[in-house]
């Protein structure tokens, strides 16, 4: 949370001189996908695209969010079941703990989309990833597994 303070001056008048503070929040937010197949299971998700990543707080190395101040923040997850998995578990993580879980089924052979979403209290330093349970995530140029989150607000 940062404090600015600018001067608003009016043209043409004789005002006493104004200041205007205000709060600018801390800019937090990313987006990932992935391009190719993900199989391994038991492990956490590496993205092989970032599409955004302001305030550079997500990691494509390790596909782990690092949040930077105590706050509120979304985060959102969608996948497409490989179609060589009956099924798949995907899991949000925070700090080594399952949050939620994402579950998808369909026939071998068979495409099957899933997604899930939580608002989660993070303290500064907290790492949220998704960690693939069992089963293969699809990816391609079409970008159908996604992984996004930012900051609503920061808290004490």
């Amino acid at each position: 949370l940062v404090l600015k303070c600018i001067h608003m001056s009016f043209v043409g008048k004789h005002l006493p001189l104004n200041y205007h503070c205000f709060y600018l929040l801390s800019q937090v937010a990313f987006m990932a996908s992935m391009a190719t197949h993900f199989t391994n299971q038991n492990s956490g998700i590496i993205f092989s695209s970032v599409e955004a990543n302001l305030g550079n707080y997500f990691d494509i190395i390790t596909g782990r969010f690092t949040a930077p101040v105590t706050g509120a923040y979304f985060f959102t997850f969608s996948m497409l079941k490989h179609e060589d998995a009956e099924e798949t578990f995907v899991y949000l993580m925070l700090n080594g703990e399952t949050v939620i879980t994402m579950f998808s089924y369909g026939l071998k052979g068979k495409h099957d989309t899933a997604a899930n979403s939580a608002v989660l209290k993070l303290k500064d330093g907290d790492e949220v990833w998704l960690r693939l349970g069992n089963g293969a995530i699809h990816g391609d140029h079409q970008r159908f597994s996604t992984f996004c989150g930012f900051l609503l607000f920061e808290s004490l």
